[in-house]
């Protein structure tokens, strides 16, 4: 079992977005994919409630932490992180091999990036050895300070593996599945990290 940790100190920066994309297009290509959803607020597990009383099946499972026995036989467990809780972080990344942090355009995005680096940074030690640490840019815009943030990244050494662009499609997919036109920064992602 391969985990995929996605990390942020800051909340509402996509990571419940992210993880279901990834579980998703990881279970389209027939991997055993589940999403462990390590948040109090339960956002993943909201995503799941939310499908279920519509009527809608996930080609995947959304686990609570205690459930995590049910994950066991799963090709790739995708963690869902919660904001503002430096221990979890720290745990998840230790146990990870993939690590995907999202980043927001603007420069007080990459001021909370650093703190999210730094708890990285203080558990260097016990990563595991190898592990993949690839940054997404969520929430695109057509504007100059988004254009700026790919050499702003690159100039501090934060490898960008993929940007998603701004789409209200991404907020309606709450509770379904994320439309296949929307699939490709996850795929990106994905084959960066040499998984597909």
């Amino acid at each position: 079992m391969k985990m995929i940790a996605v990390l942020s100190k800051k909340g509402g920066v996509g990571k419940t977005l992210l993880s279901m994309g990834l579980a998703q297009t990881l279970t389209a290509q027939g991997k055993h994919a589940v999403v462990i959803d390590h948040d109090p607020e339960g956002s993943a597990i909201g995503w799941r409630f939310n499908a279920e009383e519509n009527g809608r099946e996930l080609p995947y499972q959304v686990l609570a932490p205690v459930d995590v026995v049910a994950a066991a036989a799963a090709e790739y467990v995708v963690v869902d992180t919660p904001p503002n809780d430096i221990g979890t972080l720290q745990q998840v990344a230790t146990r990870a091999d993939y690590i995907v942090i999202p980043v927001l355009p603007g420069s007080g995005e990459i001021d909370r990036l650093q703190e999210t680096m730094r708890a990285i940074a203080a558990v260097q030690e016990r990563l595991k050895a190898g592990v993949h640490i690839g940054f997404v840019l969520n929430r695109m815009e057509h504007n100059n300070l988004a254009a700026a943030m790919p050499e702003v990244m690159d100039n501090l050494n934060y490898p960008v593996i993929a940007q998603i662009g701004r789409s209200v499609d991404y907020q309606r997919a709450f509770g379904s599945v994320v439309p296949q036109h929307l699939t490709t920064p996850f795929t990106q992602i994905l084959e960066e990290f040499e998984i597909l």
